[in-house]
């Protein structure tokens, strides 16, 4: 079976497409290719990952008049070339996470009578995944609000929730950061590449930290560090300020993870039972992240702050406040832990074989 994945422009897109990719090309021998932009990340970190990449270019409906304008002339361009690789791909079915790559095609691969699979990572649908819902022949949801109007809907999960069964080295990353697991640890991230808005924030807290009881890591985006160094100055004992950290090594070594609450994040943290302080961005597109938080807070499975609310002392005041009940942090990690889906990338692989049989 040759399987066609199509998305990008976000990690929270291109990361659970490429461990999907991983278990069907390790574990079931499937050949799998790529379909995505030409000028965004999954144009590299795809072939990065090992896997063959085709790309054609369009543009996502944001900007100016122009630029949507621009825009939506793109779509024809990239529908053309997403359908000139699909006739030369010939793939069994195609596999769309989201990113308005997906749309054009996702289009083509209806026209050419290949099956379509949609995967949504939200609780809030894409733009993307919304305009080629209908034309799908089943939709993966992570969250069951997500297209809960509609009757082709498998609530399976997020690809990366299955990290659960991967074997963990901490031992590199604990030592790189010099930190000691007798004490509980704090992980501070907001994204591989960090944030600005945050790390403004992230400044207050790491001068007024004066704390014996926790370590914190805060992690500012490989970018940004020496910025935030020569701001900071001198730092507490008990604090690490890193440009980027190793997210999954320290994942089953965490007291406490304060995040955004994109759907990788969120997929991993409830696979370990995590306890979560979740910030969501608002700065990504529907807000779908709020909804994401939202969706856990709502039953008692993370903790969430709006960033506009971070102010003075508040992150600092409610980080050790989760810290000094431990009772609560329990039961944040168990909530969150019932909300996971760790075998979701083998029961996704049973999906997508069992609608490609249909269809043939």
């Amino acid at each position: 079976m040759k399987i066609c994945i199509v998305t990008g422009g976000s990690g929270g897109h291109i990361y659970p497409a490429i461990t999907f990719a991983d278990y069907e090309k390790t574990n079931r021998h499937e050949d799998v290719v790529f379909i995505g932009n030409d000028h965004k990340m999954e144009s590299w970190i795809v072939p990065d990952a090992g896997y063959p990449f085709y790309a054609i270019h369009n543009q996502g409906l944001q900007g100016s008049k122009v630029d949507k304008l621009k825009a939506v002339f793109s779509q024809f361009g990239a529908y053309r070339a997403a359908k000139k690789h699909l006739k030369t791909l010939n793939p069994d079915v195609v596999m769309a996470f989201g990113g308005y790559v997906s749309a054009p095609v996702s289009f083509a691969a209806t026209k050419l009578k290949i099956p379509l699979i949609v995967h949504e990572q939200n609780a809030f649908p894409g733009k993307a995944n919304k305009m080629v819902a209908e034309k799908a022949q089943a939709i993966i949801t992570c969250y069951p609000e997500a297209f809960k109007d509609r009757k082709n809907v498998h609530y399976l999960g997020n690809p990366r929730a299955s990290l659960i069964h991967e074997t963990i080295d901490s031992s590199e990353e604990l030592k790189r950061l010099n930190l000691d697991v007798s004490k509980p640890i704090v992980l501070m991230v907001m994204g591989s590449q960090g944030s600005t808005s945050m790390n403004k924030k992230f400044m207050e807290f790491a001068k007024n930290f004066n704390s014996d009881s926790y370590q914190a890591i805060i992690t500012t985006g490989p970018l940004n560090i020496d910025a935030f160094l020569a701001e900071v100055g001198e730092i507490h004992p008990n604090l690490r300020v890193t440009g980027f950290v190793d997210q999954r090594a320290l994942l089953p070594k965490l007291s406490l993870i304060v995040c955004r609450s994109g759907a990788s994040t969120i997929a991993e943290i409830q696979s370990f039972g995590l306890p979560s302080l979740m910030i969501p961005s608002p700065h990504v597109a529907n807000n779908h992240q709020y909804y994401n938080a939202k969706s856990l807070f709502d039953v008692d499975a993370c903790d969430m702050l709006v960033e506009a609310d971070i102010e003075g002392t508040v992150l600092d005041d409610r980080i050790q406040s989760l810290l000094n009940n431990p009772k609560h942090l329990k039961v944040l990690g168990e909530n969150a832990h019932k909300l996971a889906t760790p075998d979701a990338v083998s029961n996704i692989a049973d999906l997508v074989a069992e609608v490609v049989a249909h269809a043939t």
